[in-house]
């Protein structure tokens, strides 16, 4: 095994109002205290996504051009709070041939400055010999059987798992959009030069300009679907709180300038658990990014929680 470079930043409404500003994210909890408090929380958070997007910078950087993330997964178990200092690490645990792809395994995570664990998870990367190409992405996930009606779970919402919502397709990708989001999830430094300089950009694996693997092409639709209408929505009563619970992101296909994504989004699972803080609701969605040419763009799984 051996360590990655860490990915640390000092983390405040500078970095959040940032990261808001390209991904849509100004939820009253993580702009305001008071509305946070209001919500059961010590404090404004910051946003799951933005450690997220720290944990494929700290990836991107170490591949270097000489390869890609193939899957992230995290689960978030502890908040971001206003003045932590958030260092995202990485090792890696093996290496391993699939279908003439050459794979590296890692565990990642991020720790906050009293060395608490908040976002442990794993990691594939590739290693491309030559060629940039990337492994095939999975068939859609199975229910695993156990969801039940509870305290919050109803018996209505435990029968919509299955359902499938229409395909909703995003403006065309702009350079300057992948520009924006990279100057956002690396500040305060300045992002790597592929992301921004089309010539940087040619030379790399990709043969140009293509977007972090964590961009949202979907951000700033009128009616975004990151979510489908299984969810409860959000406010401050029991049972309508709501946290992001994790992701499991596997890519395919990069996503260039110009390229029109579509997402199909399916209700995978849903499962009541009795916690510490009372009963919390686990809800998986999947979505499913495909790109104007039909290709597999991203394979993402969603766990929203309700407490």
């Amino acid at each position: 095994m051996s360590a990655l470079p860490p990915f640390v930043r000092r983390t405040t409404f500078a970095n959040w109002n940032r990261y808001a500003a390209v991904n849509d994210e100004f939820i009253d909890i993580h702009m305001d205290a008071d509305a946070a408090r209001a919500a059961g929380l010590p404090d404004a958070i910051g946003m799951g996504n933005l450690r997220l997007a720290y944990l494929h910078n700290l990836l991107h950087d170490w591949v270097g051009g000489e390869g890609d993330i193939v899957e992230l997964r995290c689960e978030f178990r502890g908040l971001n709070l206003r003045g932590d200092t958030l260092s995202c690490h990485a090792e890696t645990t093996g290496e391993r041939e699939v279908d003439g792809h050459r794979l590296v395994d890692l565990d990642i995570g991020v720790r906050n400055q009293d060395g608490a664990e908040t976002t442990p998870g794993a990691a594939t990367a590739v290693r491309f010999a030559g060629t940039a190409a990337m492994p095939p992405l999975p068939p859609p996930t199975q229910p695993s059987g156990a969801a039940a009606p509870g305290t919050f779970l109803d018996a209505a919402t435990v029968a919509k798992i299955g359902r499938v919502l229409p395909p909703v397709s995003a403006p065309p990708v702009g350079a300057n959009d992948i520009a924006r989001w990279a100057v956002a999830t690396y500040w305060p430094e300045r992002p790597p030069a592929e992301f921004l300089d089309p010539a940087v950009a040619e030379k790399g694996p990709w043969g140009g300009i293509v977007a972090p693997r964590d961009f949202d092409p979907f951000a700033w639709m009128p009616d975004r679907p990151w979510s489908g209408d299984w969810l409860y929505g959000m406010g401050t009563e029991p049972g309508t709180r709501v946290l992001n619970g994790g992701q499991h992101n596997r890519y395919g296909a990069p996503i260039r300038p110009g390229d029109v994504i579509s997402v199909t989004r399916r209700f995978v699972d849903v499962v009541e658990h009795q916690t510490k803080r009372g009963p919390m609701v686990f809800f998986t969605s999947e979505m499913r990014w495909e790109n104007q040419d039909g290709e597999l763009v991203r394979v993402g799984e969603q766990t929203t929680i309700y407490y």
